[in-house]
């Protein structure tokens, strides 16, 4: 039977309450975070009851079920009677919701791959839903399991009309629903309005489906005792708020005590193509995700995916990076000859809650360190799009544009012309500044050969503009020495660029003014011995965020003297600062940008306020009482995000800023300079290997990224075996220890003085590992044979990470490089297990779950 909605029980719905508000977790976590218009959360503050929603808060349809006995019990929406939710873990990919549901316990895990070698399996917009459970009383219990999606899923208007039809297959059901007369390349409340919705199972003889009015499919689950549903589809297309048509996939597990082979819903949101690119000379091309490279039907691409489940999915990179990853849309472009060009990968970024801004700069270089990190090719294929389409602009513009355009997904180039120039210190410093990064740590030339001619414009633009104190802002609309000082160090980045290429004169030319500006900036920046934000007031301050650009390209360019006392000066701002981080500018005491945080905590020369600057930062992370996600933006006293506060931005790539500054510098293979930044020699380099990504710390990325975006709050998980039937579910945080915050104004994270009453609020990290050097991992030749469909992926050795100490006071330096060893120990590992994966052909050989 199906209970009552828990809104008229009122009794457990307040001990439901109650025992919520005790547990501190973020005040939303990510469910499916693929692509920028596939991007679902669950808000968690409050009675656990709540539709998941796009980021922007919208609702999206998907609910789940499981029946015990006959009585049905919701793990996944707001209709019936409720399970209780006792636990939440997030790991690098997975979201885990652990459950009560009368005589079992469930584990609901929404699990978004990120492969950095994979540019096929990374660009498909699918992610997995899986459940396992148990019986807490040991005795067997008839289970069912059911899940649904609205078609909210398809437009952000529930006034539009959709379509929708079933495939049922030997091997596969999947559920299509689209737009009746779908809108390319156009958005409603930020969703795409172009997009086709799957909803994907394994087939098996138990494995049922439905589509129909929402609460007919569901009743038919709750009213069969064994849960099993018509195979029927409902034809009466309409529009998505009329009788609410859903989509169904349910399984009779039968008589069991648990479920130890996960049950998986396949979930996806597909657009083809995903952006349409000005190419130059008033050309639009239109690309699309790299995955039709090898799937030709998206029902080929479907099935490979639901095969592809993993039974050991190693933990790779860090919960910020499904935000950063899932910015971006990976494409192709198709040739005259209607083949897929796999040598022309572009990717292309959306300003998630912003402005909608496609490749906008300033994001751009704030995510740039977990490109470079998790593989720096990709970097490059960030860069690509912005320096191509410029080199072809007829007339070439003097200074870098700040976006491609200001609708995502259209590209056709920046057409503003009102405050384009204003920008143009800042975007032209970014576009100098990554590609030598990006040349530094992938050891591809190309990009500084092909466009050199077009960056060395824009760093002569610089030369003549960057010390200009009135006439340019940077993005957040300051006009101070923070953006001066990335305009010099863009300057002194060409400087290298040119040198790398073999122009001698010009990387003199640039060097010298670099050095002859850098002087006059220090005599009009710093009073006080800090650097201002307003030029000649000393009492103004911001973070010099800019900084980093220095450290990120080791130019040693920024004198030692000035890195310390700006640690020195931040160190005085934080007993006054906001409970949740340091004002970005004295200008604007109330709002921290997360982003510009993090590079400034990765300039800063003792680790105390190193430290103390990142957990405010994680402080904002791990707020509970708003259910916006984690934003770039927000309230520095109340946490709440401003308004296009950048809500699942990729900029939060920035957490990355202390592990890229690790990343070893390659050998450059760099050809002379072609013609005028036409970019012939970067598409005919045999230097460019699209096979051959170049992995950057592959798997390490998870543990040591929540290191320094959570300050050390993840508890070591047990070595797994390959062969493991189920990942280990444990959370990555360990929330168990945190006690509940009954005022949280006395909890204040970082006042000086107060480091014991902190570390009982929040444990403290092993971040003073991050020494540099520290995170560098050692390859291991592999003498495993790789599977025919899998990368060349280095083999690492062992993990063993230990438990970090409880306060700050009692590490010393040995403990330090303890903490660094059993971290790269850990990275290694990860690796390690990640190749033994493939090498035992989990992916692609073993069929999907079946259940009798």
């Amino acid at each position: 039977m199906i209970l009552p909605p828990l809104r008229y029980i009122t009794s457990f719905a307040s001990i439901l309450s109650f025992a919520w508000a005790q547990v501190p977790w973020p005040g939303a976590v990510p469910l499916a975070i693929r692509s920028p218009h596939f991007n679902s959360w669950l808000a968690t503050s409050g009675p656990p009851r709540n539709w998941p929603t796009y980021w922007n808060g919208r609702v999206l349809g998907w609910l789940g079920y499981i029946k015990i006995d006959g009585v049905t019990w919701e793990w996944l929406g707001i209709t019936e009677n409720a399970t209780a939710l006792v636990k939440i873990g997030i790991t690098p990919t997975r979201t885990i919701l652990t459950f009560t549901a009368g005589p079992m316990e469930i584990e609901v895990t929404f699990l978004s791959p990120i492969e950095p070698t994979d540019l096929v399996r990374q660009s498909f917009p699918f992610t997995y839903m899986y459940l396992t459970a148990n019986a807490t009383d040991g005795a067997s219990h008839s289970v069912q399991v059911y899940s649904d999606i609205s078609a909210e899923w398809v437009s952000g208007d529930s006034k539009n009309e959709v379509t929708w039809n079933t495939t049922p297959g030997d091997d596969l059901v999947f559920h299509q629903v689209q737009m009746a007369s779908p809108s390319p390349m156009q958005e409603f409340n930020d969703q795409a309005e172009d997009a086709t919705i799957y909803y994907a199972m394994a087939n098996s003889p138990n494995m049922t489906w439905q589509t129909g009015v929402d609460a007919v499919v569901r009743g038919q689950f709750g009213r069969n005792r064994t849960g099993g549903l018509l195979n029927t589809e409902d034809t009466n297309f309409r529009v998505i708020s009329n009788n609410w048509p859903v989509f169904g996939l349910a399984l009779d597990l039968g008589n069991i005590s648990e479920i130890s082979t996960p049950v998986v819903w396949a979930l996806g949101v597909v657009r083809d193509p995903v952006i349409n690119y000005g190419s130059g000379g008033g050309k639009i091309q239109p690309r699309s995700s790299f995955f039709w490279t090898q799937y030709p039907t998206i029902r080929d691409a479907i099935g490979a995916f639901v095969k592809d489940f993993p039974n050991d999915y190693a933990d790779l990179v860090s919960l910020s990076v499904r935000q950063t990853i899932g910015g971006v849309d990976i494409t192709i472009s198709n040739g005259t000859d209607g083949q897929w060009n796999t040598s022309d990968v572009m990717m292309f970024m959306k300003s998630i809650d912003d402005s909608s801004r496609t490749n906008p700069t300033e994001f751009m270089f704030s995510a740039f360190p977990a490109y470079l990190y998790l593989n720096a090719t990709w970097a490059g294929f960030l860069l690509r799009p912005s320096l191509q389409q410029q080199a072809a602009a007829l007339p070439a513009s003097a200074y870098a544009m700040p976006d491609l355009g200001s609708t995502y997904p259209v590209a056709l180039g920046n057409t503003s012309t009102a405050g384009t120039e204003a920008l143009a210190i800042e975007s032209s410093g970014d576009m100098i500044i990554m590609a030598l990064a990006h040349a530094k740590v992938s050891g591809d030339g190309s990009l500084i050969s092909s466009y050199y001619t077009l960056l060395k414009s824009w760093a002569n633009y610089l030369a003549a503009n960057a010390l200009n104190q009135t006439r340019f802002i940077s993005s957040d609309g300051q006009s101070n020495p923070n953006l001066a000082i990335k305009g010099i160090i863009g300057i002194r980045a060409m400087g290298e660029i040119s040198q790398i290429v073999g122009q001698a004169d010009d990387a003199s030319r640039f060097k010298d003014q670099a050095s002859a500006m850098l002087q006059d900036w220090e005599n009009q920046s710093i009073l006080s011995n800090h650097i201002t934000s307003t030029y000649g007031q000393s009492a103004s301050w911001g973070l010099i965020y800019n900084l980093f650009s220095d450290r990120l390209l080791k130019l040693d360019f920024i004198t030692q003297k000035i890195y310390g006392d700006q640690t020195a000066f931040y160190a005085m701002q934080i007993p006054t600062a906001g409970r949740y981080g340091i004002a970005y500018d004295s200008n604007a005491l109330d709002q921290v940008k997360s982003q510009w945080t993090m590079l400034t905590a990765a300039t800063t020369t003792d680790n105390s306020t190193r430290d103390d600057i990142i957990s405010l930062v994680r402080a904002r992370a791990w707020l509970n009482n708003s259910t916006l996600k984690f934003p770039t933006d927000y309230n520095a006293a109340s946490g709440l995000a401003i308004k296009t506060g950048g809500r699942s931005s990729p900029a939060q790539g920035a957490m990355f800023a202390f592990l890229s500054l690790n990343l070893p510098d390659r050998s450059i293979q760099a050809s002379a300079p072609s013609g005028v930044g036409g970019g012939d020699s970067e598409r005919t380099s045999s230097k460019r290997n699209i096979g051959a990504i170049i992995g950057g710390a592959l798997a390490g990325v998870a543990i040591i990224s929540l290191a320094v975006l959570y300050f050390l709050l993840w508890k070591y998980r047990q070595k797994r075996r390959v062969q493991t039937p189920i990942p280990s579910l444990d959370p990555f945080y360990p929330h168990s220890d945190v006690p509940a915050a009954e005022n949280p104004s006395n909890l204040h994270p970082l006042r000086k003085g107060d480091r014991n009453l902190h570390s009982q609020y929040i444990r403290q990290s092993a971040i003073d590992s991050l020494t540099p050097g520290a995170l560098v991992p050692q390859r291991r030749k592999s003498s495993l044979h790789q599977h025919s469909r899998s990368r060349s992926i280095p083999t690492y050795g062992p993990l063993n990470i230990s438990e970090p100490s409880a306060t700050s006071e009692s590490r010393d330096a040995a403990s330090s490089s303890s903490a660094a060893r059993d971290l790269r120990d850990e990275v290694e590992n990860l690796r390690r297990e990640m190749e033994e994966i493939r090498a035992q052909r989990i992916y692609g050989d073993e069929a999907p779950p079946q259940y009798q």
